[in-house]
């Protein structure tokens, strides 16, 4: 009965406002189909919507700042700023002849990107996909390009990998509704998530290693 009354205190929209929303969605989700033709102007069409929102009206400060994941944000931005940082300052290279060292004077193409596949699913069962390609990426490219090898297996690695987060809900917002939703536990779903990450990378690792071999 409680929640009921909840309900029924709550305003509905104004149908004004009703109507400026389904429009700015409508804009807003055609301008990222046509991306091609808007070129770079359609990465801030989802800001230029949520101005226009908020200019008319139809949403409060408060509801737009509460609707933001500013976590989120604030570490994609921070991870693509480092990332910069990483090519920009020669850091990359540094941490790519380090790696090098790591894995011994002459490793094989298929141990190296094995080391890469593992490391980033792990990274990226843990933190956000995004997070984890941008900062790796560039030091896949690094310790390639100081080894003299091809780092196009490299990279393709650690990007198929930063998306085979599937083992924990913390891996990615949709595992996190999934294992809400269905009230899944992990201890049951590893027996199916974890044979399919190992034939994941088994299967990445070898193909990366056919198609661009680094030598």
């Amino acid at each position: 009965a409680s929640k009921l009354k909840d309900v029924k205190k709550k305003e509905a929209i104004p149908r004004r406002d009703e109507r400026i929303i389904y429009v700015v969605f409508v804009v807003v989700m055609a301008s990222l189909l046509f991306g091609s033709v808007l070129g770079d102007i359609m990465y801030v069409m989802p800001a230029i919507g949520i101005l226009v929102l908020l200019l008319t009206k139809a949403m409060s400060v408060k509801e737009a700042t509460s609707a933001m994941t500013q976590d989120a944000v604030w570490m994609i931005a921070g991870v693509l700023v480092m990332a910069d940082a990483l090519g920009d300052t020669g850091a990359g290279e540094l941490i790519g002849n380090m790696i090098l060292k790591i894995l011994g004077g002459n490793p094989s193409g298929i141990m190296v990107m094995l080391v890469f596949a593992i490391v980033t699913t792990v990274m990226t069962t843990f933190m956000s996909n995004s997070a984890t390609r941008n900062v790796l990426v560039p030091i896949a490219a690094s310790t390639c390009v100081a080894a003299g090898w091809d780092p196009r297996g490299v990279v393709l690695i650690v990007a198929f990998c930063a998306n085979v987060a599937i083992a924990f809900p913390s891996g990615s917002p949709a595992c996190g509704i999934a294992y809400a939703a269905g009230g899944y536990k992990i201890t049951k779903t590893l027996k199916f998530t974890l044979p399919f990450i190992v034939l994941a990378i088994a299967s990445v690792v070898f193909s990366a290693n056919l198609f661009f071999p680094l030598t």
